[in-house]
């Protein structure tokens, strides 16, 4: 019995984690919708944080296939993921234009 109730607020904490995220991710869209600049914002590492997210959604929904167990994290892995390449989105739509045809070459 008791082992069940660590596994519930596990996968409650694990939830959460999408929602500490979203509140870590929010100042960084604002400024930059603000600032309508992305000059200091690496978009190479932002890409590795896609690749890293993705193999973490892959890793989750292959344990919730194989062990039928692991929703939290599927959860918690799509948002951010989600948060991540919509970090990218902006981030490359307000790329200065210099920078972004020289990123091209």
């Amino acid at each position: 019995m008791e082992a069940n109730w660590i596994l519930t607020a596990a996968g409650i904490c694990q939830v959460a984690t999408t929602f500490i995220s979203l509140l870590a991710y929010v100042p960084q869209w604002v400024k930059l919708f603000r600032t309508k600049s992305s000059a200091n914002i690496s978009l190479r590492s932002w890409c590795l944080w896609v690749v890293s997210t993705s193999f973490t959604l892959f890793y989750a929904v292959v344990q919730l296939r194989v062990n039928g167990s692991g929703l939290p994290l599927v959860i918690s892995a799509s948002a951010a993921l989600t948060f991540v390449f919509f970090t990218v989105v902006l981030i490359i739509k307000f790329r200065p234009r210099e920078e972004t045809s020289r990123e091209q070459a």
